[in-house]
């Protein structure tokens, strides 16, 4: 997955990188050089600029036949909104998130199944130690071809109550995990 966060520090050699990377992140720098007529380290050094200036992402993205396509969006009425978009941010079940006028958490989430969403707000009822006043929930379904994108790779929910009594499938790297635990 490709994400620019601002535009207003690139040229048009940037922007062709960036849209080159956009229809395909694995593309070699040889074949951009070859686009572009910049050198194999002068594609390099761009795209490392852009990274470092947090311009740019590139991560995996993921079918939702491995993920769920189960979505809901979730208010959230907290009292400290800050402290629960730091947590919501570094989840992988997250799609989005926003804070409204009267500093509810809006948050896009998704599952194979709505106990698996029920199970994901129980857990950020746990995190949150009770600051968690109200939610409410709109379930939907998620697009056929959307792919995801995997925020955190490191995650780890292996110690969550619900996925050891099985009621979560997990999120993005424990679904690795169960895969090798498979081949053993």
């Amino acid at each position: 997955m490709l994400a620019i966060m601002a535009s207003n520090s690139i040229d048009s050699m940037d922007t062709i990188l960036i849209k080159e990377l956009s229809k395909d992140g694995r593309v070699s720098l040889v074949k951009l050089s070859e686009l572009t007529g910049l050198s194999y380290t002068s594609i390099r050094n761009r795209i490392q600029r852009l990274i470092d200036k947090g311009l740019l992402e590139i991560k995996p993205l993921v079918s939702i036949k491995l993920s769920g396509s189960v979505a809901a969006y979730v208010r959230f009425s907290v009292d400290n909104p800050e402290r629960l978009m730091r947590l919501l941010s570094k989840c992988n079940r997250v799609l989005g998130i926003m804070k409204n006028n009267s500093h509810d958490i809006i948050a896009m989430v998704y599952g194979k199944n709505k106990m698996e969403i029920i199970f994901f707000i129980e857990r950020m009822k746990q995190l949150y130690n009770d600051g968690l006043v109200a939610y409410e929930i709109e379930y939907g379904e998620l697009p056929k071809d959307l792919r995801i994108p995997v925020k955190n790779p490191d995650a780890s929910c292996l110690d969550c109550i619900w996925r050891h009594l099985q009621l979560c499938s997990g999120c993005l790297p424990v679904l690795r995990l169960k895969k090798r635990n498979s081949r053993k």
